[in-house]
């Protein structure tokens, strides 16, 4: 049995990330993601930091006043070297937004430290959209 202190670590990962984002920290984003991070993102795949690093490009390019990137909800399973986190977000402020996602994260303890191995963003298709209506 894993402890719920080490949930409350996952949950302050995606806290801290998330204030980097807001923020506009790029060595905060990327400080809890492991180097052979693999994200999906809608569409796109996109392997290793670099790759990911550059995918902020577009999201920091035009900026449309304060930026908000917070989890509305999230649901965290940590085991003693393997945890995921599934939430939903709200952004606005940037070019990517305004827009309320969806984000699942797979993390593995390295080292005794938590890092981010996975990150996959998705929206509700329309068919999902139709029936929460």
């Amino acid at each position: 049995m894993v402890s719920e202190s080490e949930e409350q670590r996952i949950r302050d990962i995606i806290e801290d990330w998330a204030n980097a984002v807001m923020s506009g920290d790029r060595a905060k984003i990327l400080a809890r993601h492991s180097s052979d991070l693999l994200m999906f993102d809608f569409p796109e795949t996109i392997e290793g930091i670099e790759a990911y690093a550059r995918t902020w490009d577009f999201f920091f390019a035009d900026p449309k006043g304060p930026i908000t990137y917070r989890p509305t909800s999230m649901r965290v399973t940590a085991g003693k070297e393997v945890a995921f986190a599934a939430c939903t977000f709200h952004c606005d402020g940037t070019s990517a937004g305004p827009l309320d996602f969806r984000l699942t994260v797979g993390l593995e303890k390295r080292d005794g430290e938590w890092v981010i191995t996975h990150e996959h963003h998705s929206v509700p298709t329309i068919e999902e959209r139709f029936i929460e209506e």
